[in-house]
C-alpha cells in the first residue's frame, strides 16, 4: 500500500472516529490496523455496551467502485442482507439507521435496567 493510501486510511478512520464520538460513542483508532496479530480491523468502540469492545473495518473508495452495487440493491429499504449459501447473513444500513438502531437499543437497556432497580 502507498503513502499516500495509508494517509487516506488513516483520515477515514479518524473521520469514523469523530463521527461515532459525536453520537456519545466511545471509539478509537486502532494503531497499525491489520499489522498486528489479533488487532485486524480499523476502529474500536463501545457501540452497544461501556466495556464491551466492537470491531469496524473501513473501506474507502473515492470512486464508489464496488459500493455502487450495493447501494443500488438497497434502493429505499431501511435494510440490506446480502445472503451467502450456508453463511450468516451481512447486513449493511445506512449511518442515519445506524445511529436509530443504537439509540433504541441503548434506550431500551436502559429503560430495562430502571425496570429491574424498581422491581428489587
Amino acid at each position: 500500500m502507498g503513502r499516500s493510501q495509508k494517509q487516506k486510511g488513516y483520515r477515514v478512520e479518524r473521520k469514523i472516529v469523530k463521527m461515532l464520538e459525536a453520537e456519545g460513542i466511545k471509539a478509537r483508532r486502532q494503531p497499525m490496523s491489520g499489522a498486528i496479530v489479533g488487532m485486524p480491523h480499523d476502529v474500536v468502540a463501545e457501540i452497544m455496551e461501556e466495556g464491551l469492545k466492537d470491531t469496524i473495518e473501513v473501506k474507502a473508495r473515492k470512486s464508489g467502485e464496488g459500493f455502487k452495487t450495493l447501494k443500488r440493491w438497497k434502493g429505499l429499504a431501511d435494510i440490506l442482507m446480502l445472503v451467502e449459501d450456508r453463511e450468516q447473513p451481512t447486513v449493511v444500513v445506512s449511518w442515519n439507521y445506524f445511529i436509530q438502531l443504537i439509540k433504541r437499543g441503548n434506550n431500551a437497556g436502559r429503560i430495562h435496567k430502571t425496570l429491574q432497580k424498581d422491581i428489587q
